[in-house]
């Protein structure tokens, strides 16, 4: 299994360049609101149970698939250091045990573009963060930063189409097809 590890702030364009990705390439698309919605049908948004869940499914998820797929999967998550460091090694020490590959790409998108992008449309329909408040208070919560890996590729989507992007992405790993 290949899994691209996309990561970056709200309205940084992971799911929308994870979609770029999978109409490319034909890769999975595993997006952090998969498991939020499936969470959120049992307990509220943000308690401890919710998160326990939710932390539960993606790992069920990328273990069982990391034992018996060879497809490549873009997972997106808004990853936050140091907190969220522990869950990804594990995920990364899985699948480097069963083989395959976790390749961390961090979208970086400057402050302004992101408060344009955070009441979109799609973002609105998929029930994510939609205001500028919203986007500074996760902010000054999160540590949205490229993972501590000497892999770790950052893209600039600020001032490129979601297609570029994606592109960028396929040529620096050499993903086809």
């Amino acid at each position: 299994m290949k899994l691209i590890f996309l990561h970056g702030a709200p309205a940084s364009g992971k799911y929308t360049i994870a979609k770029e990705l999978e109409a490319k390439i034909g890769c999975g698309v595993f997006h952090n609101h998969l498991t939020m919605d499936v969470a959120k049908q049992f307990f509220e948004f943000g308690t401890k149970y919710f998160w326990e869940l939710v932390k539960e499914l993606r790992y069920s998820c990328i273990k069982l698939a990391s034992k018996h797929s060879s497809k490549t999967v873009v997972y997106t998550s808004c990853y936050s250091h140091p907190e969220d460091l522990e869950f990804f090694e594990l995920l990364e020490n899985m699948i480097l045990q069963e083989g395959g590959q976790l390749l961390p790409i961090y979208l970086s998108c400057d402050f302004e573009e992101l408060e344009r992008r955070v009441n979109n449309l799609s973002r609105i329909e998929m029930g994510k963060i939609t205001t500028i408040e919203g986007l500074r208070k996760s902010l000054s919560r999160w540590n949205c930063i490229p993972i501590p890996r000497d892999n770790c590729l950052v893209i600039l989507t600020d001032k490129k189409t979601p297609s570029q992007c994606s592109q960028e992405i396929i040529d620096k790993l050499y993903l086809t097809a």
